[in-house]
């Protein structure tokens, strides 16, 4: 997806894509592939443009998960949505519950002096 159609060129000179989530599960090159072609992987992925080149049309397959992810944009993409699945995940999780206090004093807190 480096060389993007006129229109395409366009989205992509909007300020770089900002990585919602923690970065340090990418790569680097994932991360620099995220950071200047992030705008137009979200743009193809949510259909608000066309994949006009077959490598845009590859990657919407990877988006779909239709086809196993091959460059390094389409695994940074997938690595970067299982990420924000995750995250939303763990934070609608509700908190582990509290131990239970049943009134038992620990031995160290009653015996020691320390």
């Amino acid at each position: 997806m480096k060389n993007a159609p006129a229109p395409q060129r366009k989205q992509a000179e909007l300020p770089p894509f900002q990585i919602d989530v923690a970065p340090g599960i990418f790569l680097p090159e994932e991360l620099l592939a995220l950071t200047e072609r992030g705008r137009l992987m979200e743009a193809l992925a949510a259909g608000t443009i066309s994949a006009t080149t077959a490598e845009q049309k590859q990657f919407l397959q990877v988006d779909r998960e239709e086809v196993e992810p091959s460059t390094v944009d389409e695994r940074a993409w997938v690595r970067l949505k299982g990420r924000r699945e995750y995250e939303r995940e763990q934070q609608s999780a509700p908190p582990p519950p509290l131990p239970e206090d049943y009134g038992i004093i620990e031995w160290e807190k009653e015996k020691c002096w320390w």
